[in-house]
Formats: structure tokens, C-alpha cells, sequence
């Protein structure tokens, strides 16, 4: 899905919805057309989108979805579910949204006005597939903050979600936890429901006022309600209030609280998308969200996480010392250079006995040698390597560098870091 060598565009990244709602206009907003659950979010937007969309998708119901980022390539951003068939929109498809899309551009690039980035003509683009596909519901994710986020043009929400937020993308949404669940709050629509799940204080008296002054509700996931009966590598089975013997294939120590965010968005939908114990059951066992904490190999054990930032690895971290105790962990990291790498890497410490570093395939992909340099300043040892082959290949022991005698039964890999650095991994390794 290549249109950058023939569809103009703006400057990277630049907050804001005129240009967006411009550019709909032109395009008749497909929009309006459509209905939404709306997600915003530091850390398990993903995640709790995907046990949204699976349950309705499992009651019968067409959702849309839109992924940002993607780990395998850019079709996955835009796609429709129902019952258990997952569809990737087409090279044929996309083609034809970009081309109506080309044209708005082209009409704008006529008239001197601003033109389009790259993520705002792709969200224009899939409310063009989501209207073509006559998908029942959309289940929407902000890509960065949401008051000024692209997404944000939209009207016709059922539902918004707020993940947990934590400092992420200071440059542009605040320095201050407030400042950052300020933009967050920015979904919340007029008398529109809105579900959270939030330990921080400050972040929920922040939502909690947006809610008072958009005269809606606000419900809070219940910590006390979650009672997890167990949990392993291969996901959860947990209560939670009312709903009785949920199981989810999602491994993680973190995914419960996301299926119970979702559990809280789906009960605000009864009235108008309703969804029967079983479906739910079903379709919450059923989803699959491919690099949070999934296990891509057996023997030899490699889990892949998209650990991007502190507070996701922190996360990562609790799940790695719950689930692989008597493991000898190896890490393989790469980071993006505007994230607080200093204090994931205080995080590693005392976790892993080995980190393999590597530069993600970015222009803001941090250098292996300087993630090395402050692994190595909170005495864990690490090495950068080349390319996630190599880390792999010392990782495993494959290349010789590593002992290869008993130490591969208990040896246990964990890729994790920026999305961007696992497609190899998977692709070395499936």
C-alpha cells in the first residue's frame, strides 16, 4: 500500500482536525454514515479493541477496525470482521479509496490550503473502505493524545474508551500526567458513555470533570471486582462482577484489566449492539492481538512485546517475572530515541541476564550502541548487534557465540521494545 510517490502530503506529524474534516468534505464524509467505539489511550488501546471487536464480531455484527501501528505490513491498519473471518482491506481496495482520496488532495493542492499527512489521509481512507464495506460499527483507536487527534472528527459514537494513561509523547501532548489525560479526554462526546481504567488520580479527576462538563457518565473498571482463578503463558480465566468464568487467550498479567475495560464498553452497548454470554465467551477466548506478549516459538520459548514505554514495560516486566520464573531470560531490546529509554532501562535491571540491543528500522529508532551504553550504565550486561537475525542467532545460541548445552531447556527469549523491530522476528521465526 504504497501512494506516497503519488499522493501529496503534508508534514509528519501536526495535531489538529481542520485539515482532516477538509478533506472528508470533499469526500462526502463517509463518516457520518458510520457508528463508533472510540479508543484513546497510552498503553492497551490494541488490546481492548480487539476484545470489543471479537465479541461483536461473534454476535454477528460487521465491525470495522482501525490499527495503528501495524507489525506486518500496512494492510493490516485497515480491515472488517464478523463471526470469526478477519478481512485485510485489498491492494485492489485501497487503491480505489486512495484514488478518491488523491482527487480531494488534488482540489486542496489547487486552492493553497494545507495538505493532509500521512496517518490523516489514511484515516480518511478507511472511513471510505468502513462506508463501502457497510460495517455495523466501527471500533476506532486514536493514533497520538485524541482531543486533536485525526480520529476525532467523528460524531456518531456509541461508546469512548480511555486506557490507561501514562507519559507517552510528552513533545506533543504535555509534560504532565494532567496535560496528557487532558488530550485523552478530548473523545469524550456530549451525553456519550465513557469506560475507564485508571490508577492514577489525577488522570481520573481529569476525565471525571471532562465527563460533568459533556453531561455524561463515567464508569471506572473495579479493581476489587477482578478475581483471576488462573493464569498461565497461554492467557487468563478470571471473574469479574457480574460476568462469570471469562477466558481469554491473551497471555499477560495486564490483558485482564484490558478484558475488563472491554467487558465495561460492552455493557454500555446494550440497547444497541447486544451480545449473548456466549458470543462474549466466545469471542473474547477467540481474539488475537499479535505482538503483546505473545509466545512466536515453543522450543526454544520467544515472546514478542511491544514494550514502547515505560509504563508498557513496566507491564512487560510483571509478566515476564509472573509467568517465567525459572527461566534464564534473555533479552533482545530496540527503542525509538523519543521514548524514555533511561528509565525502561532502569526497568530491565535485575530482570534479564543478557540484553541484545538493535536499531529499529526508523528514522527515530535509537542507536543499539547508546541502548547498550545505558543497559550497561544500570549493570545489566548487553551487546549491540546488527539486526534482530543476529540477536536472535546469540540470543539462542544458534550462532555459537552462546553455551548450548543444558541451558537451552530453561532458556526463555523475550523480544520487546518498538513494534517496528518484531516482523523479522516473526518472519525468522514461523
Amino acid at each position: 500500500m504504497n501512494y506516497n510517490q503519488s499522493v501529496p502530503t503534508g508534514e509528519g506529524i501536526r495535531l489538529g482536525l481542520d485539515t482532516t474534516k477538509r478533506l472528508l468534505e470533499l469526500l462526502g464524509d463517509p463518516q457520518e454514515k458510520l457508528q463508533f467505539i472510540h479508543i484513546a489511550g497510552t498503553n492497551g488501546k490494541g488490546s481492548t479493541a480487539s476484545f470489543v471487536s471479537t465479541a461483536l464480531a461473534y454476535a454477528g455484527y460487521k465491525v470495522g477496525r482501525y490499527v495503528s501501528p501495524v507489525v506486518f505490513e500496512e494492510r493490516e491498519k485497515i480491515r472488517w470482521m464478523q463471526g470469526e473471518k478477519v478481512v485485510y482491506i485489498s491492494e485492489e481496495e485501497f487503491e480505489d479509496v486512495i484514488s478518491r482520496v488523491q482527487a480531494a488532495i488534488h482540489i486542496m493542492q489547487e486552492g493553497g490550503e494545507a495538505l493532509p499527512t500521512e496517518f490523516e489521509i489514511e484515516t480518511a481512507a478507511a472511513f471510505l473502505a468502513f462506508e463501502e464495506w457497510h460495517c455495523d460499527v466501527v471500533v476506532l483507536e486514536t493514533g497520538m493524545g485524541g482531543r486533536l487527534d485525526s480520529t476525532n472528527v467523528v460524531k456518531n459514537v456509541v461508546c469512548s474508551v480511555i486506557t490507561p494513561v501514562a507519559m507517552d509523547h510528552m513533545k506533543f501532548l504535555g509534560d504532565t500526567l494532567e496535560k496528557i489525560a487532558m488530550e485523552k479526554a478530548g473523545i469524550i462526546k456530549e451525553k456519550v458513555p465513557v469506560v475507564v481504567c485508571q490508577t492514577e488520580q489525577v488522570v481520573k479527576e481529569c476525565l471525571q470533570r471532562t465527563c460533568l462538563q459533556r453531561n455524561t457518565t463515567m464508569t471506572e473498571v473495579c479493581m476489587e471486582q477482578i478475581f483471576i482463578r488462573e493464569t498461565d503463558s497461554e492467557g487468563s480465566l478470571f471473574d469479574y462482577g457480574s460476568w462469570q468464568g471469562i477466558r481469554i487467550s491473551l497471555a499477560g498479567t495486564f490483558q485482564v484489566k484490558n478484558a475488563c475495560l472491554a467487558l465495561e464498553c460492552i455493557g454500555q452497548l446494550k440497547g444497541k449492539f447486544e451480545i449473548s454470554p456466549r458470543q462474549l465467551c466466545q469471542g473474547f477466548e477467540h481474539t488475537l492481538w499479535q505482538g503483546r506478549f505473545e509466545k512466536i516459538s515453543r522450543d526454544p520459548v520467544v515472546v514478542a512485546d511491544g514494550a514502547h514505554n515505560p509504563a508498557a514495560m513496566y507491564s512487560f516486566c510483571e509478566s515476564v517475572l509472573s509467568y517465567y520464573k525459572k527461566n534464564k531470560k534473555i533479552g533482545i531490546m530496540g527503542v525509538f530515541e523519543d521514548k524514555d529509554y533511561k528509565k525502561m532501562a532502569e526497568l530491565a535491571e535485575g530482570i534479564f541476564e543478557k540484553i541484545y540491543t538493535i536499531t529499529p528500522p526508523s528514522k527515530r529508532g535509537l542507536s543499539a550502541e547508546i541502548l547498550a551504553g545505558e543497559l550497561a550504565s544500570r549493570g545489566v550486561e548487553a551487546e549491540p548487534c546488527d539486526s534482530i537475525k543476529e540477536a536472535l542467532g546469540r540470543a539462542l545460541g544458534s550462532d555459537g557465540s552462546e553455551d548450548t548445552g543444558e541451558m537451552n531447556t530453561t532458556r526463555a527469549v523475550f523480544i520487546f521494545g518498538s513494534l517496528s523491530i518484531l516482523r523479522e522476528a516473526y518472519q525468522l521465526l514461523y
